[in-house]
């Protein structure tokens, strides 16, 4: 890492003694006394460091603080997210320091301290798995920090004072990239033999998250490049001088359409008919449940044991999930993480006006779309994951927070809390978000699994990058990707007729099933900047419900009991205006909406691209340029 600081701090710290069945990272020795024959000896001691690797790995509260978590994971200070989040407003300065930086060089610490055993290691036992996971995860967290800072240093080996890696400058985000590439290649490698069948699933990395992964990155990278330009036409990169990572581009360097490719294949793998297509399915568990039906979107993000939906199913229910982190109420509750109490993933208006009607057409073309003026029109005939993950006004919902879920009957019956927005004084009240929220556990008690890889994001990869590749998709590669999702959705299918007739545009509809499908997973900010579009779409004010509509006052706003119209004064729109660069299949933003946070408020830029590099690392090696325009 690029710290004396940090290289001071562990070098004292001791590496974990691998017994069979023990992870515990505390129990250490001097890093002088580590030897390949005191600590791995056979292969248990070998998974038993990938697995304490593993669990090191984020997750709802875990490697990172609860607050860091939310703003990391959940989309918070998006489009589409109501909730505001001052690194992506673009208010923000560089910060003194920051565990989004520091945190995953520890960890690859650890990995390269694995890695480094397993080179040197000379017994029979057959460690591939273990090692496999080991440059699986140095993948992982360098494609973290890619994403954030763009071009950083590369952690391959364990760190001394006087390295390249602690006072040298940062490498290019193409030899990053690179690394990235070939540490999964590497893993799939040694992973060849380790599958879900293999794992159950269990939350171990295998082929299939390694292959799911090398496909997300490469969609990224190749996308990245495309729309935001390679070399010195990325502004981003800067030019090693005088600010930036600089634009090294390695020798046989993937171009663009190779990036775009590597997704395509690795992905298809996925697809039906793929290599790994048989073992995993959308989770349609509660379609048909009396009461319930359709809202299988919701009861997948909180999966526990039987008694957490109305269908009775347990986590052995899931083939959705490519890799997941295992939480288990008797083991490993969220503890820190305040989850269903806070709700992260409340919904804007942008997000409200993108789900389609179940005809599959927009809000603004649909003849089944009815308005805004009822409380709760607008969700009548549109995408079962409109009324799934967010809440209508003075409808009833069981929650873990108050009443315990009783499936034997309906909420409103059973006496549970009635969702009313508090509108009677000016806040960030956006629509009621119910994804991670459980109706079994209290708040600290939760213990669904954390999705890392799900089947409808390599669906949606598939389709990204064959339209990305041909201009075009054929309507039998939509049926076996986009359509899959679409009909958990309970929406049309998507089809090039659909678009030609009503003058839709194919990309803009793959994207918008992107953004539905993963809202508050943590891709949208991250999207939105490898199309090149993020200062664009990030720059209008975040708005909520409207109180009136076409010069009327809506069914909300004539509401003195939820509504105190006082209170926003100068919150509400006034005007038409677009509320996306894409505008086909897109209403307008009317006069008449709530403000939840302002335009100029909202000021993100290219620079926002990369987030800045923590001014205390600067401090401490000179060489660690900054980002460009911080």
């Amino acid at each position: 890492m690029n710290t004396k600081k940090y290289i001071l701090f562990v070098a004292s710290v001791v590496t974990v003694i691998f017994n069979a069945g023990c992870t515990d990272w505390l129990n250490q020795e001097p890093l002088s006394n580590v030897t390949q024959a005191s600590y791995f000896e056979n292969l248990a001691q070998f998974q038993a460091g990938s697995d304490a690797i593993q669990s090191n790995c984020y997750g709802y509260a875990t490697n990172f603080s609860s607050n860091e978590s939310l703003a990391l994971n959940y989309d918070m200070g998006s489009d589409l997210n109501s909730a505001p989040n001052s690194e992506i407003s673009g208010t923000d300065g560089a910060p003194s320091s920051s565990d989004y930086y520091t945190n995953p060089y520890k960890s690859l610490r650890l990995v390269n301290n694995l890695i480094n055993q397993g080179e040197a290691y000379s017994g029979k036992d057959d460690i591939s798995e273990p090692m496999g996971q080991a440059y699986y995860f140095r993948a992982f967290w360098h494609f973290f920090l890619l994403k954030r800072y763009g071009g950083v240093a590369i952690a391959t080996s364990l760190p001394s004072t006087d390295s390249e890696l602690v006072t040298g400058a940062r490498a290019s985000r193409y030899e990053v990239a690179e690394q990235i590439l070939t540490d999964l290649d590497k893993a799939i490698s040694l992973l060849s033999a380790t599958t879900k069948t293999s794992t159950g699933n269990d939350g171990h990395v295998d082929i299939e998250a390694a292959c799911a992964f090398k496909a997300r990155v490469c969609l990224f990278e190749g996308t990245w490049e495309k729309y935001n330009g390679r070399g010195s036409s990325d502004s981003t990169n800067g030019d090693d001088t005088t600010s930036g990572a600089g634009t090294t581009i390695p020798s046989n360097y993937p171009s663009v359409i190779e990036l775009l490719t590597m997704a395509q294949t690795e992905s298809t793998k996925f697809v039906s008919g793929g290599t790994y297509a048989s073992e995993y399915s959308i989770w349609k568990g509660v379609e048909t449940t009396t009461n319930y039906e359709k809202q299988s979107p919701f009861y997948y993000f909180c999966l526990e044991d039987a008694g957490s939906n109305p269908a009775g199913l347990t986590k052995a229910s899931n083939n959705e999930s490519i890799w997941r982190k295992v939480y288990d109420y008797s083991l490993s509750v969220y503890g820190g993480s305040n989850l269903t109490h806070t709700a992260p993933a409340g919904g804007s208006r942008k997000l409200m006006d993108m789900f389609l009607c179940i005809d599959g057409l927009p809000v603004n073309i649909s003849p089944l779309f009815q308005g805004y003026n009822g409380l709760n029109s607008e969700f009548e005939n549109r995408d079962s994951r409109m009324s799934a993950l967010y809440e209508q006004i003075d409808s009833c919902y069981w929650s873990g927070e108050y009443v315990q879920a009783n499936y034997s009957t309906t909420p409103k019956l059973g006496g549970a809390n009635k969702y009313v927005p508090g509108l009677t004084s000016y806040s960030n009240i956006g629509y009621g978000g119910r994804k991670w929220c459980s109706e079994y556990r209290k708040t600290y008690y939760e213990s669904a699994d954390y999705n890392y890889i799900r089947l409808p994001e390599l669906l949606l990869i598939n389709a990204e990058a064959t339209y990305e590749l041909n201009g075009s998709i054929t309507d039998d590669q939509l049926n076996k990707t986009i359509n899959v999702i679409r009909g958990r959705a309970h929406i049309a299918d998507l089809t090039n007729s659909l678009v030609s007739t009503y003058g839709l545009d194919m990309l803009q509809e793959i994207r918008r099933e992107r953004a539905i499908e993963l809202m508050g997973e943590g891709f949208r900010i991250s999207d939105l900047c490898r199309w090149g579009i993020a200062e664009k779409e990030l720059d209008r004010p975040t708005c909520s419900y409207y109180v009136s509509y076409g010069g009327s006052s809506t069914e909300l706003g004539s509401s003195t009991t939820i509504y105190d119209s006082s209170k926003w004064t100068g919150y509400i729109t006034t005007e038409e205006q677009s509320q996306s660069t894409y505008t086909a299949g897109m209403p307008k933003l009317e006069p008449g909406a709530l403000i939840i946070e302002t335009a100029n408020n909202r000021i993100f830029s290219k620079k926002n691209y990369l987030q800045a590099i923590p001014t205390d690392q600067i401090s401490l090696n000179p060489k660690l340029l900054q980002n460009p325009k911080w």
